[in-house]
């Protein structure tokens, strides 16, 4: 019993641990502007190094700022594909279809959409 006891213990000290790093790394958040830094070059960063939360943290946060970044939602787009959130990457495919159709991005935003959500009519190919 006291093997499976310090177990527990050793558990919840490391649960405690990375419940205060999330806390502290969210507290101390600054925005990538306030540093003097491109925010979708800070995500660009993270989504390079796999790290698909801070990069989405870092988009949406801009996007508030700045509704109508075009450039922020197409790398959205790309952080939701790398996260494989279906639900979030259709609702931002549908908002950005009007501005981008027809160009080069649209057919790769269509056949990530394609591979996230292939029962979604907005991604069908049209001949």
């Amino acid at each position: 019993m006291d093997v499976f006891t310090a177990l527990a213990s050793s558990l919840a000290l490391m649960l405690v641990y990375y419940s205060l790093r999330q806390f502290w790394r969210r507290l101390r958040y600054t925005k990538p502007t306030h540093r003097g830094i491109d925010p979708v070059g800070e995500a660009e960063v993270y989504l390079a190094y796999g790290r698909t939360k801070e990069a989405v943290r870092v988009l949406k946060d801009s996007l508030k700022d700045d509704p109508d970044n075009l450039h922020a939602k197409v790398t959205l787009l790309r952080a939701y594909s790398s996260a494989r959130d279906s639900q979030a990457y259709v609702r931002l495919a549908r908002d950005v279809q009007a501005q981008v159709q027809g160009q080069p991005v649209w057919h790769t935003i269509q056949e990530n959409g394609r591979q996230l959500a292939p029962q979604e009519p907005l991604f069908e190919v049209k001949i």
